[in-house]
């Protein structure tokens, strides 16, 4: 089956720091890394990694930070032949700060990335699952290009996963709540989960957007795990201990695991279980794309790992 990614592709650059400073203040970057970068790039290339036939939809300049952006995507076998190329404004580019916790900070210029024109060449014809990076909702051509592709697998009745982004929230969360019938899985991140239901307990949130959502919403927890909710039923999966030096993609990662799993018929938990196994293995390493696992190394890791 063909998956069908639609979002940013971006050139990262990552930078370590021992503290992070404050406003005016002057530190030292311990470790500077050029990397792939980009929601959309990073979940195809997860994809692809673990064997699916994964597509991308996304748009980059004609400078060399386009080559960055798509060279892990290219190297995992992501099929490229639909991602644009824009002749006058740059690739877009995400700066991570990292913390010596593992915790980043992202400062991004979406260049490129909000020039996605729609294909005209029928990109949903041979695709059984449709994944949405929530940045390509936010503005420009790509908005349109992602809402026209949202309709049309709705009306072809290709299932259809959203990853939520906090700008999407801050600018359109009440889009986002009348969408949710429509995905068969809302996935986001504690503090998106926290915005899209404010002064709402988890629990609560939980109940009241299972009862609306026509899929299974899955909360990503980091080093807690992960909930997932559909209709009266919960699970819950507790992270694998790891090391995490970065965790930068590992919100992608469990994306792309999760995906994978559910689109081949598995149970929630064990799509969770791969999935937080994916979170866990690209926290070890520094980088986003760069940091997702091969097959054999995920395989290893959970011959090798208990789930706590």
């Amino acid at each position: 089956m063909t998956i069908l990614v639609v979002g940013d592709a971006n050139a990262d650059l990552s930078a370590a720091l021992t503290r992070f400073p404050t406003e005016g203040d002057d530190w030292p970057i311990t470790a500077l890394i050029w990397g792939s970068g980009g929601a959309a790039a990073n979940v195809a290339a997860g994809l692809a990694r673990l064997g699916a036939r994964a597509r991308l939809l996304a748009r980059v300049g004609v400078d060399p930070a386009a080559e960055v952006a798509l060279r892990v995507a290219r190297a995992a076998g992501v099929e490229l032949a639909l991602v644009q190329r824009d002749d006058v404004v740059a690739t877009g580019l995400c700066f991570a700060a990292i913390s010596a916790s593992g915790e980043r900070t992202f400062f991004s210029f979406r260049g490129a990335n909000v020039g996605l024109a729609l294909p005209a060449d029928a990109p949903l014809n041979d695709v059984a699952w449709l994944h949405i990076a929530a940045h390509a909702l936010l503005e420009g051509p790509q908005r349109a290009t992602a809402l026209a592709l949202t309709e049309e697998a709705i009306q072809r009745g290709i299932p259809i996963s959203l990853d939520l982004c906090l700008p999407l929230l801050r600018d359109r969360r009440a889009e986002v709540l009348e969408l949710l019938p429509r995905l068969q899985i809302l996935f986001a991140n504690e503090q998106e989960f926290a915005a899209l239901l404010p002064d709402v307990s988890t629990s609560d949130a939980l109940e009241r957007l299972s009862a609306a959502s026509g899929g299974l919403i899955v909360l990503k927890r980091g080093a807690a795990g992960c909930m997932i909710a559909a209709g009266e039923r919960r699970w819950s999966r507790p992270a694998f201990v790891v090391a995490a030096i970065d965790s930068n993609g590992c919100g992608d990662a469990f994306v792309a695991g999760f995906i994978h799993a559910y689109a081949q018929g598995a149970l929630p938990e064990d799509c969770a279980t791969l999935a937080n196994a994916l979170g866990a293995l690209t926290a070890t390493r520094a980088g986003s794309a760069d940091a997702l696992p091969q097959c054999d190394e995920l395989s290893a890791f959970l011959s090798e790992q208990r789930e706590p």
